[in-house]
């Protein structure tokens, strides 16, 4: 059997369990994936704990918040794109050695393609947390002409700037005094901190602030319509829930998992039975 855990915070309603568990069944995959909550501020315990996972109980994990930065010190090996990132979302066994992944990356990368032929533009990202750091990349290779970064963490909102730079993308850090007027000029406007999730309501922006811009992304999906997307949506912006993302880059994690890869028949009507259990 393959053993799997979502290691993070807030983690309750995540569905993942539920994906990865029913996927497994119609695959017919020897697979059994669980929550593994727990609070720590520090790295040497997530390590710790992590360790003990993958030596006693666990071949594969997902990590989420707030843990996907400190958890590349568990790692035996890091793949490229986690390199990359500096981040990671999943972990694997492999000859008794814990390797980390990205899939976050690849995930947003095919959640775009809902917004068919279009390019992300100029964007302010807010958040440049594990899933901040992933998509900025993301939208490098997507063709993005400007990320605007914004965080109140203003010494990771500058490393990740400085790590945009080396990959000749026009990067730019804002502050609450110039917030506004970027995210009311830009293409794409994406939501990548906690705020809006059911544990931490809200909205990241003012919603007054929307309205010319061609789409945004919230990065929470439970709830499936945050406070942010439900905005957009009344200012008729095209909006992408975090729902597509946690479909792709789950998938993604599922054949790392795995080794299997679904037929796109068979992830097409998976995507409609997981969208109609959302909680």
């Amino acid at each position: 059997m393959i053993r799997c855990r979502l290691i993070g915070q807030n983690i309750q309603r995540s569905q993942s369990p539920s994906f990865h568990n029913q996927l497994a069944r119609e695959l017919d995959v020897d697979l059994l994936y669980q929550l593994e909550e727990f609070v720590t501020d520090s790295c040497e315990t997530l390590q710790k704990r992590t360790q003990q996972l993958f030596d006693n109980d666990i071949d594969s994990a997902n990590i989420t918040y707030p843990y996907k930065e400190q958890i590349l010190a568990v790692a035996d090996q890091i793949s490229p794109c986690a390199q990359r990132v500096n981040a990671a979302n999943t972990l694997i066994k492999r000859n008794n050695k814990i390797v980390a992944f990205n899939t976050d990356y690849s995930g947003f990368i095919a959640a775009f393609q809902q917004f068919e032929c279009q390019l992300p533009g100029h964007v302010v990202l807010i958040g440049c947390g594990g899933v901040g750091k992933a998509l900025c990349f993301s939208l490098v290779d997507l063709g993005a002409t400007q990320i605007a970064l914004y965080d109140h963490d203003k010494n990771k909102m500058k490393q990740l700037a400085e790590s945009l730079n080396k990959e000749d993308i026009n990067t730019v850090c804002l502050d609450a005094s110039n917030l506004a007027d970027y995210v009311m000029n830009a293409d794409g406007v994406l939501n990548c901190t906690p705020v809006g999730h059911y544990s931490t309501p809200g909205c990241p922006i003012e919603q007054s602030w929307l309205g010319t811009q061609s789409w945004v992304f919230d990065a929470v999906y439970t709830p499936h319509e945050t406070e942010f997307l439900l905005a957009a949506k009344h200012k008729y912006i095209p909006t992408l829930s975090g729902f597509e993302l946690f479909f792709y880059q789950a998938h993604d994690a599922f054949k790392l998992f795995t080794g299997v890869t679904p037929t796109q028949e068979q992830i097409d009507a998976f995507k409609q039975t997981q969208l109609a259990h959302l909680r």
